[in-house]
């Protein structure tokens, strides 16, 4: 299997857009940019998620297999 145009569509669309550069890079990077106190914001929030995922997770195992719950207060 080789990498290129292989029917006459794609042979003329290579060729037309072969000369063209482009550079986007410095646009995205821009609008992507976050601050580091934000991003820590967010990983904070997606941490306690995926605990209260966990939690959930281990109460629902728990009920399956008939033990109680500890209902104690989680301090987070």
């Amino acid at each position: 299997m080789t990498i290129g145009p292989h029917d006459y569509i794609d042979q003329m669309l290579a060729k037309k857009y072969s000369s063209e550069k482009v550079n986007n890079t410095e646009d995205i990077a821009g609008r992507l940019a976050i601050s580091k106190e934000r991003y820590w914001e967010i990983m904070q929030d997606y941490a306690q998620v995926q605990r209260a995922l966990v939690m959930i997770n281990t109460n629902f195992k728990k009920l399956k297999d008939g033990s109680k719950l500890n209902h104690s207060i989680s301090p987070a």
